[in-house]
């Protein structure tokens, strides 16, 4: 073992001998709607390229979330509902008829539904992550943020590579990606996924997993140059997911709820982190998405004299469908059901041009750079959601569960359901006299756009420029909601019994339309000091849309607001130590106005407006070549201060009573943790001339958080840090490794989300992140 370690140490030593002097490694973004540094975007924007998700073991969006500061995906184990937090700010997917917080595109093209955030991303070129609203260049659903994902491109000659892993408990991932010139005018490149995981969470009530899933998704990107002035790219995409749904479990339950659930399964508990649960239905999400865009670049310089002018023109279509099944009381009764179908296409059009002078404007400053263009959007977004019956919702209406829920007080008691061994007795005779009985909601929203935007940087001399901006955003929507009870017995006046128990009630709104207007504004300043400093100001507008609830029992009060948010970022962007360590640092003060929130009311959700929000805090990322030729260390961190600037009829926990409301004004908001950060030591070991060794450690530390609105003490999740680690063997030349990693390396029980539970006031459900999993990965380049 000795001359093992001395052998290393000499390898190494003649290694940083040899090796040329390392600096960092510039990083190309589009973020402002052209190719520049990350250095001088003077915004906060967090990029990792292809490599490093493969490196951290990365199979989706949510994998990397943990390395940017101030991100939250707090939906990270449900492949439908992905909801993500910048700053503080973020969606609650749960009602369809909210829009994103944080905008998604991916090659150019802008997704209007948060459900493309959970589709299949693989052979990725680059992924940016933009904080605070980008109004300017990105247009709606923005106020919080944008990310900027682009897929890899065919390349100048022939590459591709594929990465086969299998990690513990079952999973198996495949991904490859292969293409380049087919001929001087034509280049091509086609990936795929193959993904299959059998799950970790056991359904004792159903003896299987809950969670299986199977991804499969293809891209073909195909270039065609036909001149030099001249190029345009084509973009298939598919991706289809099956899987179990959903993973919540019961989490302290009640003395009189887990009287009731006892009757249906013995071994059912409340434990939420034993990756066990007890739900009666076999719930399913059938989901997948079709994309086509096309990108045509014309070169116009030539033609009209100016310098690097540039005509882009980007079309695209999609459409996303879901179809699922969820267990809605997470239990083993059989009280309800909830089946969802849904809809989703859009249509958009960009057209913008991007150029630049060597002269200033009106005889000031040295150069100039623009972009300045229109967008066109229009979507139609169709779905049906089904609340069912179950065979034991006859139980359930004679428990103290369900009178409170009637009555809205928590101490209203019957008892009888819950009495062991009665509750199977009472819903076997009640639930065959209700028969088929159900509360259906339908909704319909057709959504029109249309959007003029410019920018420009004015660089007044060596040392400043100035970036004015401005987007003008016209808005049209048109929706249909209705509600309507659906049994047997409403044909003879008869009252359907999950209606009544729902307090809900029959409507039909056709044809309600809003309109809306939008200015986004952007102004930053920065400083260069040499090309190795940056430092900026930055000010930008960003704004989502209003709407109307997709959700209601009742029909009334269907519109909600536009949110609006304001901020004011400052910060340094610099590369120091000779160019080996990269530091930025980033202050920012957010303001967000008619904040759309959920308030669960008992039995399903409210939509609100709270008055108005702040968010203010630090962020910071760094990458340092350390003097020891093998070691690199990277890192992250974020420090957040996000409350309820004003919102004094808040929902209150349900402890306090059923549609009870409280005075959160001055309080922090849910899913924003105080503080983040992740730090990354890297080596890499010469083994041979041909073969290397890389070694890697992740600390990953989460402040405490609540996850639901009201702020309820049992949604709190404590501070905690997860431990990933890799060591990989490969090819100096990088055409093949062989990789081992694990995630969660220590097993922490930490739980992803707690919420009130439907049907069960006082009781809870949670889900958790995954355990501990272990993988071994080849891959194969060339």
């Amino acid at each position: 073992m000795k001359r093992v370690f001395v052998y290393l140490l000499l390898a190494v030593q003649t290694a940083q001998a040899d090796a040329p002097k390392r600096v960092i490694e510039e990083v190309i973004v589009s973020a402002q709607k052209r190719a520049q540094s990350s250095q001088d975007v003077p915004i906060s924007i967090s990029a990792f390229d292809g490599d490093f998700m493969k490196d951290v073991g990365a199979t989706n969006l949510q994998d990397i979330a943990a390395y940017i500061p101030n991100l939250q995906f707090s939906s990270d184990t449900d492949p439908a509902l992905a909801q993500i937090n910048i700053r503080g700010f973020g969606t609650n997917p749960v009602n369809a008829a909210f829009e994103n917080s944080v905008g998604f595109v991916q090659d150019e093209l802008f997704f209007g539904r948060p459900g493309y955030f959970s589709e299949a991303i693989f052979d990725i070129g680059r992924v940016e992550v933009l904080r605070g609203p980008q109004g300017t260049l990105f247009g709606k659903n923005t106020v919080a943020g944008v990310f900027n994902v682009t897929s890899a491109e065919p390349g100048e000659s022939f590459s591709g590579d594929i990465r086969v892993s299998r990690a513990d408990p079952e999973e198996k991932r495949m991904e490859f990606g292969v293409g380049g010139p087919l001929s001087e005018k034509v280049g091509v490149r086609l990936s795929g996924l193959a993904y299959e995981k059998e799950g970790d969470l056991q359904n004792t009530k159903r003896n299987e997993k809950a969670d299986r899933y199977e991804q499969l998704a293809g891209r073909m990107k195909l270039q065609f140059q036909p001149t030099e002035n001249l190029s345009s790219e084509l973009t298939v995409i598919k991706s289809d997911t099956d899987s179990g749904y959903w993973s919540f479990q019961l989490s302290k339950l009640d003395d009189g709820t887990r009287d009731f659930v006892d009757n249906y399964d013995p071994e059912v508990e409340d434990d939420p982190h034993n990756h066990q649960l007890s739900h009666n239905a076999a719930g399913f999400l059938d989901k997948g998405s079709n994309t086509v865009g096309l990108k045509v670049d014309w070169d116009l310089s030539q033609l009209l004299g100016l310098n690097d002018l540039v005509s882009t023109l980007v079309v695209g279509s999609s459409e996303l469908y879901f179809r699922e099944l969820i267990d809605l009381d997470a239990s083993p009764a059989d009280v309800a059901k909830l089946g969802v179908a849904s809809d989703f296409e859009q249509d958009s059009l960009e057209l913008r041009f991007t150029g630049s002078r060597d002269s200033g404007l009106w005889g000031l400053g040295s150069s100039v750079e623009y972009v300045v263009g229109g967008f066109y959007f229009e979507s139609r977004f169709e779905q049906v959601v089904d609340i069912v019956a179950g065979e034991d919702l006859g139980a359930y209406i004679s428990t103290d569960d369900a009178a409170q829920l009637a009555s809205g007080n928590n101490g209203t008691s019957t008892g009888v359901g819950s009495i062991p061994g009665l509750g199977g007795l009472i819903g076997a005779g009640v639930g065959a006299a209700i028969g088929d009985d159900r509360y259906r909601l339908e909704y319909l929203l057709d959504i029109e756009a249309l959007a003029w935007f410019g920018q420009m940087t004015w660089y007044l001399n060596e040392n400043w420029a100035i970036t004015p901006g401005i987007r003008y955003n016209r808005e049209r929507k048109r929706a249909n909601a209705i509600g309507s009870g659906l049994c047997a017995g409403k044909s003879v006046g008869a009252p359907c019994i999950l209606e009544t128990a729902l307090s809900a009630q029959d409507y039909r709104v056709i044809g309600t339309t809003r309109e809306e207007t939008d200015l986004s504004p952007k102004l930053s300043l920065q400083y260069f000091h040499g090309d190795d400093l940056t430092l900026f100001f930055t000010y930008a507008r960003g704004f989502k849309s209003g709407g109307f609830n997709g959700a209601s029992f009742s029909g009334d009060d269907l519109d909600f607001e536009p949110e609006e948010a304001r901020t004011f970022e400052m910060g340094a962007k610099g590369v120091f130590l000779d160019q080996s360590l990269k530091l930025n640092l980033t202050l920012f003060h957010t303001e967000l106005d008619n904040l759309q929130v959920l308030a669960f009311n008992g039995a399903f959700f409210d939509v609100t407006n709270a008055a108005s929000a702040v968010s203010e805090g630090i962020e910071m990322d760094f990458t340092w070549l350390t003097p020891l030729a093998f070691l690199t260390l990277s890192g992250s961190a974020g420090v957040l201060n996000a409350e309820y600037d004003e919102y004094a009829n808040a929902p209150a926990p349900i402890s306090q009573g059923i549609n009870t409301t409280q005075d959160l004004s001055g309080e922090r908001l849910a899913l924003a943790p105080e503080a983040s950060a992740s730090l990354s030591p890297v080596v890499n070991f010469p083994l041979t001339a041909n073969l290397g060794l890389r070694a890697s450690l992740d600390l990953l530390y989460q402040g405490e958080q609540f996850t639901d609105i009201d702020l309820d003490p049992e949604t709190r999740i404590p501070a905690h840090t997860l431990v990933s680690a890799r060591v990989s063997v490969g090819a100096q030349d990088q055409s093949w490794s062989l990789s081992l990693g694990g995630s969660n390396l220590t097993d922490k029980d930490v739980s992803n989300q707690v919420l009130d539970t439907v049907f069960f006031p006082g009781s809870y459900q949670a889900t958790q992140k995954g355990g501990r999993k272990v993988y071994l990965a080849l891959t194969m380049s060339w």
